[in-house]
């Protein structure tokens, strides 16, 4: 059913013969529509439905007992209730309804102001204006400077220009789509012009064809014509469905942008991922071996940092050192780095696969999307599913989770909300907290309880502090670690900054085969 201005003629026609005066005894305010309960001399209580939403902007009587989903009325709105509708006006082939109305001040006098009721196009809106044509207050308002019509409080009204009336023109293009529509089906304008000054009948007419199907006050030729409608009561059955088909439209676009997002973000991953596969571990190992092979060299020259020899297969190598570092100390990080990058690749190796699934799944999910129509529940579940990785949905704890030497649990939190839930919530005041030292990083509880911890599982505790810190690419980071109970909250700080006492502290060099065993590099790998 367009909302046109043949259509809303009608309404305004209707409610002048059988609805006022009416009065306002309540408001109910929700997204883009107002709900009013009224009181008619003639027909006892009514509901008016007032949408604002652009495509389904509309104003009529309901059935509806109230809104779904409610919002905190406008106080300009609720400082007028109750009013009475005293009449209602429509210009000439226009989408804006005036409802003349007595408000009751606060010496009981009575006032007349203005309730403009804008459903034109995009730019809807609901506009009290006093008694001498000054905006009180508007839905939507509109600052002098800004583009188009300034609706702003304490300045005049000035309505939009008035299109031109067919009326007078005689212009087919100077009607509405389905008026044009119906004039071009045999339509007269001698017809028009009577309908409209009697207000349409009483009843809307039901058209369909293998189409579409529409409601309006006019039977259109090629559309067979089904049992009459209330023109009202058409509203809330046809806009109805439109609503259901909209929203439902809607979140199928939501759905299939958050779909491609997640496919070029996993794609994207995915070929990160292989590019790091090709990286070779066993480089690093014989860097190492290089650098012990040629330490004696760099020993009689301590300024010597860059030096071409010859590797195990004759090639020429460059092996460079900072100031200060040793050749010993080039060959541990050499070792190191091939551990880290050899751990990579077994983890890596395990997750590719699953992410190649779950890319399959979704290329699939996506074209159901697109070609099907599916239940509103259906399409919320997907986006909420969509924003989650397989592996998250499967197994996503509130925090992450490891495994010590020992069986004990150590928790680690992700961002600084889990920080502080994590530490102030889930941990017992005897568990063992532990934080990189002035590094920022994740809090972690080694689950202990009352017991005292074992190095080891100590140890696994404080290189997870480290690797899930900005401090993960250092050696010797000192973890400091205390029980719960001497750890709290910073005064007015954000979440997940603390003050401790009675801590002891570790030194910790990440150990790539440690991280391995505990499973942090996968963890890691998943989150990124």
């Amino acid at each position: 059913m367009p909302f046109d201005a043949l259509v809303m003629r009608a309404v305004e026609r209707r409610w002048q013969d059988n609805l006022l005066p009416a009065t306002c005894t309540r408001i109910q305010c929700g997204r883009d529509r107002l709900l009013f309960f009224m009181k008619s001399s003639a027909l006892g209580a009514q509901n008016v439905l007032v949408v604002l939403q652009p495509g389904l902007q509309r104003v009529h009587r309901t059935t509806l007992k109230g809104l779904a989903n409610t919002s905190s009325l406008p106080s300009w709105l609720a400082k007028i209730v109750p009013f009475t509708i005293q009449s209602v006006s429509v210009p000439p082939f226009e989408r804006i309804m005036s409802w003349t109305i007595v408000i009751t001040d606060d010496w009981g006098q009575e006032i007349k102001a203005q309730l403009m009721v804008e459903l034109a196009g995009h730019l809807t809106n609901v506009i009290l204006v006093d008694s001498d044509g000054v905006v009180v207050d508007a839905w939507r308002k509109f600052p002098p400077g800004s583009p188009g019509r300034t609706i702003w409080p304490k300045l005049p009204y000035h309505p939009p220009a008035l299109p031109a009336n067919p009326l007078a023109t005689r212009d087919l293009f100077d009607l509405p789509p389905w008026a044009k529509k119906w004039m071009m089906a045999g339509g007269s304008w001698g017809q028009l012009e009577r309908d409209w000054k009697a207000g349409f009948p009483g009843d809307a007419y039901r058209l369909t064809n293998r189409i579409t199907e529409e409601v309006w006050v006019y039977p259109v030729a090629g559309y067979a014509i089904q049992t009459p409608l209330d023109v009202e009561q058409a509203f809330d059955q046809v806009f109805d469905l439109r609503e259901r088909v909209l929203q439902e439209e809607q979140l199928r676009a939501q759905l299939i942008s958050a779909l491609q997002r997640r496919i070029a973000q996993l794609s994207e991953k995915i070929n990160t991922y292989r590019i790091s596969q090709g990286e070779d571990p066993n480089a690093w190992k014989k860097m190492g071996d290089l650098w012990l092979a040629y330490q004696h060299l760099f020993a009689g020259d301590p300024a010597l940092t860059t030096l071409t020899v010859s590797d195990f297969d004759n090639r020429p190598v460059v092996l460079t050192r900072s100031a200060g570092q040793t050749p010993v100390d080039c060959a541990r990080d050499a070792y190191r780095r091939y551990k880290k990058v050899k751990a990579r690749q077994e983890a890596l190796a395990r997750l590719i696969p699953v992410f190649e699934r779950e890319l399959q799944q979704l290329h699939t999910l996506r074209e159901t999307a697109q070609s099907e129509s599916h239940p509103l529940d259906w399409y919320r579940t997907e986006l909420s599913r969509a924003a989650r990785s397989t592996l998250e949905r499967q197994s996503r704890q509130p925090f992450r989770h490891f495994k010590s030497t020992h069986g004990l649990d150590i928790w680690v939190g992700r961002n600084r909300d889990e920080n502080a839930r994590l530490t102030f919530r889930m941990a017992r005041p005897d568990d063992i907290w532990l934080h990189t030292k002035q590094a920022p990083g994740s809090h972690v509880i080694l689950s202990c309880g009352k017991s005292v911890p074992d190095h080891a599982d100590l140890l696994d505790a404080a290189a997870l502090a480290v690797f899930f810190s900005q401090a993960s690419a250092s050696s010797q980071v000192p973890v400091d670690y205390t029980r719960r109970k001497f750890v709290r909250k910073q005064p007015h700080a954000q979440p997940g900054q603390v003050l401790y006492q009675r801590e002891k502290t570790l030194y910790i060099t990440p150990d790539p085969e440690r991280l391995r065993r505990l499973g942090a590099v996968s963890e890691k790998l998943i989150d990124d």
